[in-house]
């Protein structure tokens, strides 16, 4: 499967000098659960291409970061702990931000917003 960016994209044009939010060691693998999802809607027409375009990195690169801060968001039952009390040894869940419908709402609006202009998510076939 062709990943559509790495990890020196991600460092030297996506972050800009802010702080990763993957580590070193997952970005691989988020990166390549981003480029599955971006495929879907691009009709698997960048793996076709010998260079990846800089806008399909940059999205790429945001899916990757949204996929992985959700995974650390979830709890062991899968859900998001919104609060918690100490003393009764109570937990409220989250259920909507964090819901995969939510996510891939979420993953469908970054593609859209970085994709929408290159033709990669047209029906039609390109010439």
């Amino acid at each position: 499967m062709k990943l559509y960016t790495d990890r020196g994209f991600y460092a030297d044009s996506y972050l800009l000098g802010r702080a990763s939010k993957i580590p070193d060691k997952e970005f691989l693998y988020w990166s390549m659960l981003a480029s599955a999802m971006i495929r879907k809607y691009t009709f698997k027409r960048i793996d076709n291409m010998e260079d990846i375009p800089e806008e399909v990195q940059m999205c790429c690169c945001e899916v990757a970061e949204k996929l992985y801060m959700a995974d650390m968001a979830k709890s062991e039952n899968g859900l998001i702990l919104q609060s918690y009390e100490n003393d009764g040894e109570k937990g409220a869940y989250k259920t909507d931000d964090m819901s995969d419908s939510r996510i891939r709402q979420n993953v469908n609006g970054i593609i859209k917003r970085w994709l929408i202009h290159t033709g990669l998510m047209d029906y039609g076939v390109m010439q």
